[in-house]
């Protein structure tokens, strides 16, 4: 028997090129019933690992391969204390990649199997290793007689391996573009010594006898040293930070004590429901131990005010009287079970948002607290995806940058293609690219490295903290940020049973915050957060059903915002729905869903799916596909609970089949009808990937009517911190031009009272100097500095005040931060005395040199401001361009009155999202706006495909579409789009100089209008 002891995944970074999967059915394949992972330095996917091994029936061994100080060897786990050592030798390599293993060894060798093929290693582990626990390896590449004479000189036996890196000798050439690209090289700059030879694959037993004829014993030797190790790993128990039982049951006091005080708070009044609730939930909490964890959340909730507690989380009453969670969940309904429920064994998540820029702050208190000893951040795994991959495998064969960028500016960034050969070959984004025989070979070769891991970065907010020491638990690195993490992903993490809370950057709290802040230092209203109440307000409602949400926190895309619009109902309610459908896979049941709110009779698919009533007889909640599963299918808590999970995460797809036979079989079997159940079966499958539960909802909703309560009412302060925050769904740009449409005055930045960031102040905004394109941030630091000793009082004030550099000074010049402070100059003389100052050092005759005192031309002003803002700002982008188009164009506020006509409109792009019909065919979503409001547009595939390209290039577009309507929402279906620019340079006599433009698009754009 022969069992496979030295294996790599696509998880030994750039180097593997199997999966998990593909291992363990090439293992089923040739009837092995052991395999052990070794990654390269590390435990990558090993969770995984163990997850997909039971489904296969076969016996996961941990293991790794360590590489470093030139040492190279193999450590399996005998057991549990050998897995705690191997965590920390691999965290020590992490420490420091020029340590020595042997050195590591001598401290954490008890529970390990250690197996290497170089001499020098074994001397140095055969002086403290015992014989039982070190082996010679027998690998590809080392000789059956080299292997004898070690076995001779250390008296040790020897165990023949495979050495894997891929599955087929083929697959050698994609392992070695890996390692190129690891590398920094070319192929052909690549040495032999940085690559597997073709005989690293996986080999049956009789392969490897093959291999090794004269080494039985060997052979036979793997699968004996497979049985000694462990299998049998079980992720049950959480991992608290507090462990003892006297901890515990402290815990247990103090959370009651803290929960009663808070429903004092909330409630006022404990009523016997509240009371019920409260004990209910206390009682599931404290059975399974989980006081502890509310503490430790509770705790870091307490250093900041602005904070959203979200997830399954959100259905706690026990969470909202603590001030975690800010949605009452007896008011609205929300069911604890989704949260935690009699047969949940696995920790539940505390997800808690804070405002982005204290985040920081959150984590240095929480590491502080608990010490890098117990602590750690998830990782974030990042694998190669579409683009990357064709990029990097492009650099291998030594193309050219603009070579590359030919083919990957046509991909998206968040593409999951995976058969890339055919979809270049077939898609119309690709119809000009020329696919010589390398380029044919680079796509191929790219499709084959997707999926394959990367680097670890830092994970936007996961956090673990255990009791004693987190080096036993899981192998940790330091990030380049410089912060500690673990090897594994957030679904590791979770399903190894290690505490994980998520301290969540929230850009939308900052704005909350800092509009506040605003409101309280201009108009004197000071408003606390935890006590706005938006919800059933008028002018906030308004806002809402007329889908003016810009801005808003999760209602501003432009399916959200016409959906809104669409259904006419904005109560909190109502919202939550829409936070919840607006989901990749659910177009067809909000079409259904807005035909019901709007009259259409329905009655429920069968009587006994009463928990769909809320929701117009559609599944919306992720506890719905649970409650359905468990009163149709009759399945139980935890069953499912998990086909929840198998559906909303990409990792368990493949056992979507196998679930949704599962369930129709079992509706079937408890006398509901086959139709009914496939029927059901297909609303869960459009949570696939992306998918919310009703109390995750309920949280996003309340802060999405906290922040359209603060637009309706303080719409200058709301959006000034909206563009300072810098994370909305759209531009700066489109920001302003929202705040114009809401009577807004925009101010161009002045050096007296512009500050870092955009500031609102009842009707107007006075942009900040983070607008200036080429401003530094240092010079904003010290013109900051220097004016807390006093404004400005001339140009020549803050020359000499000031010491910024002359690009600096040109930039702030040019975006007019001096035109308020000498209003007698014009921007020419500003400007050359500006540039005299530092051409003279600040000293010296001045510089005789001729200029123009003439004032600048409204072109000139409007150039300059394009340059140091990216957009006009004194004027909208169409002005200068809609006297020549004349007559031909259509106003967007004209837009209701023309349902069913072909109109032309002229329109600055503002966002866009590609999708595709249930055909697979792209089609896409494209918002403009004119300078009387923003239009939505509807690209379907044929129009699409001719145009589509174009919006990569351009800004400014002439649109020919039909105008159509549905639930009162207007839209244009596009039958042609052109460049706003080359269509006027077109219509222009090429003698008017003045409306000529520079056209950066290609010609076959120039659509004849």
């Amino acid at each position: 028997m022969f069992a496979h002891l030295n294996t790599h995944s696509t998880f030994s970074k750039m180097r593997g090129t199997a999966s998990h999967q593909e291992l363990l059915v090439r293992a089923q394949a040739h009837g092995q019933q052991y395999l052990a992972l070794t990654e390269v330095n590390g435990l990558w996917g090993f969770i995984r690992f163990v997850q997909f091994a039971r489904e296969a029936a076969i016996k996961p061994i941990a293991g790794t391969n360590i590489l470093s100080a030139g040492e190279d060897t193999i450590l399996l786990a005998e057991s549990q204390q050998g897995y705690e050592n191997l965590c920390r030798i691999i965290s020590a390599v992490h420490d420091d990649a020029a340590q020595s293993v042997t050195d590591l060894l001598a401290k954490w060798k008890t529970g390990l199997f250690v197996l290497s093929h170089q001499e020098t290693v074994l001397a140095k582990l055969a002086r403290f290793m015992p014989e039982t626990q070190l082996f010679v390896e027998l690998r590809p590449g080392v000789t059956e007689r080299h292997a004898w004479q070690l076995s001779r000189l250390f008296h040790l036996e020897i165990v023949a391996t495979g050495d894997i890196y891929f599955l087929n000798p083929a697959d050698q050439k994609t392992h070695k573009i890996l390692r190129a690209i690891d590398k920094n090289k070319t192929l052909s700059q690549l040495d032999s010594a940085e690559y597997k030879s073709e005989r690293h694959f996986f080999r049956s037993e009789k392969e490897m006898i093959k291999l090794f004829p004269n080494s039985l014993a060997a052979i036979n030797n793997s699968q004996y040293l497979a049985e000694r190790c462990k299998t049998d790993w079980n992720y049950v128990n959480t991992i608290f930070p507090g462990m003892s039982l006297k901890e515990t049951c402290k815990a247990n006091r103090q959370l009651r004590k803290l929960v009663y005080e808070g429903a004092k708070r909330r409630y006022r009044e404990i009523n016997e429901r509240l009371k019920q609730r409260i004990e209910y939930e206390l009682k599931l909490i404290t059975q399974k131990g989980f006081a502890p964890y509310f503490l430790v959340v509770w705790d870091i909730v307490r250093q900041t005010k602005a904070t959203i507690g979200r997830g399954s989380g959100a259905a706690s009453v026990v969470s909202y009287c603590l001030f975690i969670t800010q949605v009452d969940p007896i008011k609205y309904n929300l069911v604890f079970e989704r949260f935690i429920h009699p047969e949940r064994v696995d920790m539940p998540d505390i997800d808690v948002d804070f405002p982005w820029d204290e985040r920081d702050d959150i984590l240095d208190y929480i590491f502080k607290k608990y010490g890098n000893e117990r602590t750690a951040m998830v990782s974030s795994q990042v694998f190669m995806q579409p683009r990357s991959a064709i990029r990097e495998v492009a650099k291998v064969y030594g193309l050219s940058n603009e070579e590359i960028k030919a083919v990957t500016k046509r991909i998206g960034y968040f593409a999951r293609k995976t058969q890339l050969l055919d979809w270049i070959r077939n898609d119309h984004r690709f119809k000009n690219l020329d696919l010589d025989d390398t380029l044919l070979q680079i796509i191929q070769q790219s499709e084959k490295i997707v999926g394959a891991f990367r680097i670890s970065s830092v994970h936007p907010g996961g956090v673990i903290v255990v009791p004693d020491e987190i080096r036993k638990y899981v192998p940790v690195l330091t990030a380049p940020k410089g912060v500690q993490i673990v090897e594994w992903d957030k679904d590791q993490v979770e399903d190894a049973g290690l505490l994980k809370i998520d301290i969540l950057g929230n850009r939308s709290l900052a704005v909350v915050r800092d509009t506040l802040k605003q409101i309280g230092l201009y108009r004197s209203e000071y408003m606390d957060y935890h006590k706005i109440m938006p919800i059933g307000d008028p002018q906030t409602e308004a806002l809402m059903k007329a889908g003016r949400t810009m801005g808003v926190f999760y209602i501003e895309s432009p399916a959200t915002r016409q959906l809104l619009q669409k259904a006419g109902k904005v109560d909190f309610e109502h919202v939550v729905i829409y936070s919840s459908i607006i989901r990749p896979a659910a177009n067809r049941f909000i079409n259904i869903m807005l035909e019901r709110i709007h009259g259409k009779s329905w009655k429920l698919l069968h009587p006994d799916l009463k928990c769909l009533s809320e929701s117009y007889g559609i599944m919306v909640y992720e506890e719905q596909v649970s409650i359905v599963a468990r009163e149709i299918a009759g399945f139980g808590y935890a069953e499912s609970d998990y086909v929840r999970k198998v559906i909303s995460r990409p990792a368990l797809e493949h056992l979507v089949p196998v679930w949704k036979k599962k369930f129709v079989s079992g509706a079937v079997n408890r006398g509901y009808t086959q139709q009914l159940a496939e029927t059901l079966w297909s609303m869960i499958e459009s949570f696939s990937g992306y998918s919310f539960c009703k109390p995750h909802s309920a949280s996003y909703a309340m802060l999405s009517f906290t922040c359209a309560y603060l637009k309706a009412h303080f719409p200058a302060e709301f959006l000034a911190a909206v563009i300072s925050s810098q994370g909305g769904y759209y531009s700066a740009y489109a920001y302003l031009s929202e705040a114009r449409r809401f009577g807004v005055k925009i101010l161009p930045p002045y050096i007296n009272t512009s500050w870092r960031e955009y500031r609102g102040r009842k009707d107007r905004i006075r942009m900040g100097f983070m607008a200036i394109k080429k401003l530094q941030s240092k010079a904003i630091d010290a013109i900051l500095a220097e004016r807390k000793a006093g404004d400005f009082k001339s140009l020549n004030d803050f020359l000499v005040r000031v010491n910024i550099d002359l690009a600096d000074a040109m930039a702030l010049t040019n975006a007019g931060c001096f035109a308020e402070l000498e209003p007698e100059m014009n921007h020419k003389e500003i400007a050359f005395k500006v540039a005299n100052f530092y051409l003279q050092d600040g000293v010296g005759e001045p510089v005789q040199i001729p200029y123009s005192r003439e004032p600048l031309t409204h072109q000139e002003r409007i150039t300059l401001e394009i340059e140091s803002f990216g957009f006009p700002i004194s004027e909208h982008p169409l002005k200068r361009y809609l006297p020549i188009l004349g007559e031909r164009i259509r106003k967007a506020e004209d837009i209701p009155k023309l349902v069913g006509q072909t109109i032309n409109l002229a329109g600055v792009y503002i966002t866009r999202k590609v999708t595709s019909t249930r055909q697979r065919e792209p089609m896409e979503f494209v918002t403009f706006e004119d300078e009387t409001d923003i239009f939505e547009c509807v690209m379907f595939p044929d129009s699409y495909k001719e145009f589509g390209d174009l919006l990569n290039w351009e800004s400014l577009f002439v649109i020919r579409g039909k105008v159509e309507v549905a639930f009162g929402v207007y839209t244009i279906t596009v039958e042609k789009l052109g460049s706003l620019r080359r269509i006027v340079d077109k219509l222009t006599p090429k003698k008017d100089c003045i409306m000529r433009q520079s056209v950066i698009t290609e010609t076959r754009y120039a659509t004849e209008w």
